[in-house]
C-alpha cells in the first residue's frame, strides 16, 4: 500500500511504495501540496503493480508518465518515436543541405528504420549500439564498401546527436560504435595529353563539360545544369551556386573568372541565347547523372574512345549493391584543376576559394607533381656547400 511521508531535510513529500521486484522504496514526489503528492504516489503504485503482473506495455508506461506529469502541473510529455524523429530531422535538413546530401541521408535513415521493424514506433531511448552495428554490418553484407558502411554510422550519429542536444535521449548510442577499417581509394588526375584526347572524341556539349571540369573544377551535376544566366561575358566570369554549398536564404552565388579555354569555347559556340534560363548544354542537361546511360557512364565511354582506361575496369562487377571505385572519372577533372593550380604556384587560400572548398578536404584534391615539389625544395640553400659571401 502506497503512503506519504515528510522528509525532515526537504519540503517535498516522499512516496513509499513497492517496486515491481517486490522491494520497498521511497521516492520524492517533488510536490509540496499533499493532495498533488498523493496523486503522483498512487499512480506510481498502480504502475508498479501492473508491471509486476506483466500487464504494462511501453505504450502504457509512456501514457502513465505523461498523465503523472500533467496532473503534477508540468504538462503532458510527448514521447517521440524513432521514426517520427528521424523523418522530421531529414525533412529539416532538406532546407539547408544539398539535394545529393539529403538524398544520401534519407536512404541511410530509411534503411535503418527498415532494420528496426516494428520497433521503429518505439521511443528514441530504445535504440542501442547493437542497432547501429546491425545496420553497419548490413551495408557490408549488401556488398558495399567499409567507407560506405562507416558513412551510414556517421549519418545516424549526426541525427542522434541532434536528439541528444534536444534532451530527447541521455546519450548517443552511435558514439559507442567503432568505424570499420577502410582504405580510401586514391583519385588520380588527367594529364594534358589525356584531356586533349578527350576533347577530340567529344561532341560540342561534352567539350564544354570537360573544360568546366578541368579549368574550373566544376562537378558534373553542376556543369550539366549550367544555363546562360551563369555566364557573364562582360565580366568574363562564371556565376553559380555549387551543389554542396548551403541552401539557406543568405547564401550568395560564387563568381569565378573564366579560364581562357572556357571563354574561347563560349565565344565559338554557334548557338547562343539571351535567355538567362536557357541551358548551356540543351541535350546533356536532360540526362540523369548516374546509371549506365547517365552522364557518368557516357563520360566513361568517352574515356574508352580516347583510349583512357583506369585500374579495375577489367574486373567483374562485384556482387551486391555496392559501387566500384574508379581512379579516373569525371570527378578526376576537379582533382586535375586543383592540382594544376597548386603545381603552378597558386596559393592554398586562392585554390580553396576557386574550388569552393571550406575545409581540410581540399588536401585530398591537391596532387603535387615531382618537378613542382623539386622546384620548391631547390629554393632552400645547401647546408653543406659553402655559401658565397656577397661582394
Amino acid at each position: 500500500m502506497a503512503s506519504l511521508r515528510k522528509h525532515p531535510n526537504t519540503k517535498f513529500f516522499y512516496c513509499c511504495f513497492t517496486l515491481p521486484d517486490g522491494t520497498r522504496t521511497q521516492r520524492s514526489t517533488k510536490r509540496v501540496n499533499r493532495q498533488e503528492a498523493l496523486a503522483v504516489c498512487i499512480e506510481w503504485e498502480r504502475t508498479a503493480v501492473r508491471a509486476r503482473s506483466g500487464e504494462l506495455t511501453e505504450v502504457q508506461a509512456r501514457k502513465v508518465v505523461s498523465d503523472i506529469c500533467e496532473r503534477a502541473g508540468i504538462g503532458a510529455v510527448d514521447f517521440i518515436s524513432v521514426e517520427k524523429f528521424l523523418m522530421n530531422w531529414i525533412t529539416s535538413k532538406e532546407e539547408t543541405k544539398a539535394k545529393g546530401t539529403t538524398k544520401r541521408y534519407r536512404y541511410v535513415l530509411e534503411s535503418f528504420l527498415a532494420s528496426l521493424g516494428d520497433r521503429r514506433v518505439k521511443t528514441l531511448s530504445s535504440i542501442s549500439a547493437q542497432d547501429i552495428i546491425r545496420i553497419r554490418d548490413l551495408q557490408i553484407a549488401q556488398g558495399k564498401s567499409p567507407s560506405t558502411a562507416n558513412m551510414a554510422v556517421k549519418t545516424l550519429r549526426i541525427a542522434l546527436n541532434a536528439a541528444k542536444r534536444q534532451g530527447l535521449i541521455p546519450h548517443n548510442p552511435a558514439e559507442a560504435v567503432d568505424a570499420l577499417p577502410a582504405e580510401r581509394g586514391q583519385r588520380k588526375t588527367f594529364n594534358r595529353d589525356q584531356i586533349r584526347a578527350l576533347m577530340k572524341v567529344a561532341d560540342v556539349e561534352w567539350q564544354g563539360l570537360i573544360l568546366l571540369g578541368a579549368c574550373h573544377g566544376v562537378r558534373l551535376g553542376d556543369a550539366a545544369k549550367m544555363n546562360w544566366g551563369n555566364i557573364d561575358m562582360e565580366r568574363r566570369s562564371l556565376v553559380f551556386y555549387p551543389q554542396k554549398t548551403s541552401r539557406t536564404e543568405k547564401r550568395k552565388p560564387e563568381e569565378y573568372p573564366l579560364h581562357e579555354d572556357v571563354e574561347a569555347y563560349l565565344n565559338e559556340l554557334t548557338i547562343q541565347s539571351n535567355d538567362s534560363k536557357a541551358p548551356l548544354f540543351p541535350k546533356l542537361s536532360k540526362k540523369r547523372l548516374n546509371g549506365r546511360t547517365g552522364l557518368s557512364g557516357q563520360f566513361r565511354e568517352l574515356m574508352h574512345r580516347a583510349q583512357i582506361f583506369t585500374e579495375g575496369e577489367s574486373e567483374e562487377r562485384k556482387s551486391g549493391s555496392g559501387r566500384r571505385f574508379f581512379e579516373l572519372g569525371f570527378h578526376s577533372l576537379r582533382h586535375t584543376c586543383i592540382s594544376e593550380m597548386a603545381n603552378n604556384g597558386v596559393s592554398k587560400e586562392i585554390r580553396m576559394k576557386l574550388s569552393g572548398h571550406k575545409s581540410a578536404v581540399h588536401e585530398r584534391y591537391t596532387h603535387h607533381d615531382l618537378e613542382s615539389l623539386r622546384a620548391q625544395v631547390d629554393t632552400v640553400p645547401s647546408f653543406l656547400k659553402p655559401t658565397l659571401s656577397p661582394e
